[in-house]
C-alpha cells in the first residue's frame, strides 16, 4: 500500500491533468497552444456545432488543418487571426499516457478593440477607410459573450434609417459613427459595414460608472450630481461606520432611510442635484447611484476632512498674538525701567540722607572725586537744604 501523503498527491496530478483552462482573445488574435512535445494529439470542437466530430490539427508533428500552424520554434501551435468559427474546446492529448489530458476552451469576442465610456458619455467609432455608405450593427453584452452566431441587431441603415429607441442617439458623419448618452444597456459589440457589406470596424464598449472621491470640510455642503433625472435613478447610501446599505432615494423621492439615518433636516434635492449640508465626520461613506436597470451610474466617496479654522481668522488671531506678545515685552522693559529708577532714587535719598549728616568733604571722598558723582552731591546737598 502506498502512504497517505502518495495517494493524496497522486490524486492531485490527476486533478491537474484532466483541469481545463479558459481563454479570451479579441477578433484577429492569434492562438497559442503550448506544446511540450510534438508527438502530441491536437484536436478542436466548435462550440456552435457541439455535436460535430472533432476536428485533428496535429498528429505526431504534422499539421492537419489549414487552420492550424507551427511557430518557428516548434513549441507552440498557432490558429492566426481567430474569428467566430474559431471558437470551441481545443484538446491536447498525450499518446503516451492517456490521463495526461489538456482542455482549452476558447472564446473569442467579437471586437478587435474595447473602448472604455463613461456612463453618460458619446460613443465614437472612426470610419478612417471605410466607403460610405455604411451600416452599424449590434450584440449586446451577454450574446457578444456567448452567441456570436445569432443574427446581430442593426442600429443604422446604409440609407441612414435607426432603429426604435436610437432616433437621436445614433449619427454618422464621413469621420465618425457616434451612440451619444451611452448607458450599461448599451454595452457589447458594434460591427461597421461598409457600401459592400464587408466588415470593416469590431469594436466593443465597455460602459464605466463616474467615481468620484469628494474631501469636504466638516460644516460645508456635499453635493451630488445624479447625472439622470431624478425619477429615474436611486441613491444608495453606506456609512463606513457600519458597512450597511440603505436605500435613500428611490425614482426621485426620498425613503423613510433618510429620517432613520438623522439626514432629514440635512439631506435635500434640488433638480437632478441632491445635498447634503453640515456634513459630519460619522457622514464619511459612499453613493452609489443607479437606473433603473440596476446599472452602476456613479459613486461618491465622501470623507470629511476635521474642523479647520478659515485662513483670514487664523491671520487675525495670527496678529492679535503678535500684538499681545510685543504689549507683554513693553510691559516687561517698562517693568525693569521703573525698577531701576526705582533702585536710583533710593540710591539718591540715601546719599542725600548721608549728606545731612556729613560735611562736604566727606561726601566728596564716598563719591571718589569724580566729576559725575560732584554733581550728584551737589545736586543732594540743595535737595537736603530744600528739606530743611
Amino acid at each position: 500500500l502506498l502512504p497517505a501523503y502518495i495517494l493524496k498527491g497522486t490524486k492531485q496530478v490527476e486533478v491537474k491533468r484532466k483541469k481545463g483552462e479558459s481563454r479570451t482573445l479579441f477578433h484577429g488574435e492569434d492562438f497559442h497552444i503550448l506544446l511540450p512535445s510534438l508527438s502530441l494529439l491536437v484536436t478542436f470542437r466548435n462550440s456552435s456545432a457541439p455535436r460535430s466530430p472533432e476536428v485533428v490539427l496535429m498528429r505526431d508533428g504534422v499539421m492537419r488543418h489549414t487552420r492550424a500552424k507551427l511557430n518557428r520554434h516548434l513549441s507552440h501551435l498557432v490558429v492566426d487571426s481567430v474569428g467566430e468559427g474559431d471558437e470551441g474546446v481545443y484538446t491536447v492529448k498525450n499518446p503516451d499516457d492517456p490521463e495526461d489530458v489538456r482542455h482549452i476552451a476558447l472564446i473569442v469576442r467579437d471586437c478587435s478593440i474595447e473602448q472604455s465610456i463613461k456612463y453618460g458619455g458619446d460613443f465614437d467609432v472612426l470610419l478612417l477607410g471605410v466607403t460610405p455608405p455604411i451600416t452599424l450593427e449590434y450584440r449586446p453584452i451577454a450574446v457578444e459573450a456567448n452567441d456570436t452566431s445569432r443574427p446581430a441587431l442593426v442600429l443604422l441603415t446604409s440609407t441612414g434609417m435607426t432603429r426604435d429607441g436610437y432616433q437621436g442617439r445614433v449619427s454618422a458623419n464621413e469621420r465618425q459613427v457616434t451612440l451619444s448618452s451611452v448607458t450599461g444597456a448599451d454595452e457589447g459589440s458594434y460591427t461597421v459595414r461598409d457600401a459592400e457589406g464587408h466588415i470593416q470596424r469590431k469594436v466593443c464598449l465597455n460602459v464605466k460608472e463616474h467615481q468620484n472621491f469628494v474631501k469636504v470640510p466638516y460644516g460645508k455642503k456635499l453635493k451630488i450630481n445624479l447625472i439622470l433625472n431624478s425619477s429615474l435613478v436611486d441613491l444608495y447610501y453606506t456609512r463606513d461606520s457600519d458597512k450597511t446599505t440603505h436605500l435613500l432615494l428611490e425614482k426621485g423621492k426620498f425613503t423613510d432611510a433618510r429620517a432613520e439615518l438623522g439626514l432629514e433636516d440635512r439631506l435635500s434635492m434640488e433638480g437632478s442635484l441632491v445635498f447634503l449640508d453640515q456634513v459630519r465626520g460619522s457622514d464619511d461613506g459612499q453613493f452609489k447611484i443607479t437606473d433603473i436597470l440596476g446599472f452602476t451610474v456613479s459613486s461618491i466617496h465622501l470623507e470629511v476632512l476635521p474642523y479647520k479654522l478659515e485662513s483670514l481668522y487664523v491671520a487675525i488671531i495670527a496678529l492679535l498674538g503678535l500684538l499681545v506678545f510685543l504689549l507683554l515685552v513693553c510691559l516687561l522693559s517698562c517693568l525693569i525701567k521703573v525698577k531701576k529708577r526705582a533702585k536710583r532714587s533710593a540710591a539718591l535719598e540715601k546719599l542725600a540722607q548721608n549728606a545731612g549728616k556729613e560735611d562736604e568733604g566727606e561726601a566728596f571722598r564716598q563719591v571718589g572725586g569724580k566729576t559725575d558723582n560732584v554733581v550728584v552731591v551737589m545736586m543732594t546737598l540743595l535737595l537736603s537744604c530744600h528739606k530743611k
